[in-house]
């Protein structure tokens, strides 16, 4: 439902942009409802490892990636439910602008000039003005695709806007748009492991993220979902069998090969009590049945 949204959107978007996320709001509003519904009936939310898509099809990845990790972050710092509706919309349309930005800077699979940068960052002030002048959405939809890339310190853009200019909403999008561009893979360059992730979260703590929104995404997401094939530092590999509750990166793994070779008798190892031990790699293996 996003992609044909964002593809009727960017189809109609030269007629009347305002009219068109108009129109679509209805069925954004929907969707944040049966996420926020999807996150009540379950604790865990484990969206991680789902196909990702490049190229404009990364963009409908993306929000939908952003909107779940924002929803979970929400819902872990108990904002209210109309609150939370407002939140998810807007984290569902932060790279709206995005549409208004020609595809083969989109697509570029090298270093961006100074003037293709400068034509990416122009998509939060497009989806801002996109947003804002639809009288069905709160401006605060808006605001959240305006701000979504501003940072504590001032180094953000849009308008460089520093500490408590920036929205609520808009500190705790960052940090799930953040956390899914870093661990999604681009044309320019492979994706990270979730664990990294977060530690590109945690090294900007202070300075371009607020350290409790951080924290809460960390309590709320499964980083590694229960089932995930992967390999440890020390060269053993099995499947992710459970989570140590908000302790998202440092989940309980159930060991099914050791020395190259399949074990007989598979064993549990906690990443949390064993702390020199870390997921290198996500693999596609499977456990005999």
């Amino acid at each position: 439902m996003i992609e044909t949204t964002f593809l009727d959107m960017k189809n109609k978007m030269n007629l009347d942009g305002s009219f068109t996320i108009e129109q679509a709001n209805v069925k954004l509003t929907q969707i944040v409802r049966n996420i926020m519904g999807e996150l009540k009936r379950n604790k865990e939310l484990m969206t991680l490892l789902a196909d990702v898509y490049t190229y404009d099809d990364y963009i409908f990845t993306h929000s939908f990636n952003v909107t779940l990790y924002t929803l979970a972050i929400g819902v872990e710092l108990n904002i209210n439910v109309k609150n939370l509706e407002i939140l998810g919309l807007g984290a569902i349309l932060h790279d709206v602008g995005k549409m208004l930005v020609p595809l083969e800077v989109l697509r570029k699979p090298g270093k961006l000039t100074e003037k293709e940068f400068e034509q990416i960052q122009k998509h939060a002030d497009c989806g801002f003005h996109l947003i804002k002048n639809v009288h069905t959405v709160s401006l605060l939809v808006a605001n959240c695709a305006y701000q979504h890339h501003e940072r504590l310190d001032g180094s953000g853009y849009p308008r460089g806007i520093k500490g408590d200019e920036i929205h609520y909403f808009g500190k705790i999008i960052a940090v799930a748009d953040v956390f899914d561009a870093v661990t999604s893979n681009r044309v320019y360059r492979k994706a990270m492991l979730p664990h990294q992730g977060l530690e590109v979260l945690y090294a900007g703590v202070g300075k371009k993220f607020d350290n409790a929104i951080i924290e809460a995404f960390r309590r709320a997401v499964a980083i590694y979902p229960n089932g995930l094939s992967v390999e440890l530092n020390d060269g053993r590999k099995g499947g992710v069998s459970s989570q140590n509750e908000g302790i998202g990166d440092r989940p309980m793994i159930r060991i099914l090969e050791e020395d190259g070779e399949r074990i007989k008798e598979p064993y549990e190892v906690d990443l949390n009590k064993n702390l020199h031990l870390l997921i290198m790699k996500c693999l596609d293996i499977q456990e005999p049945a």
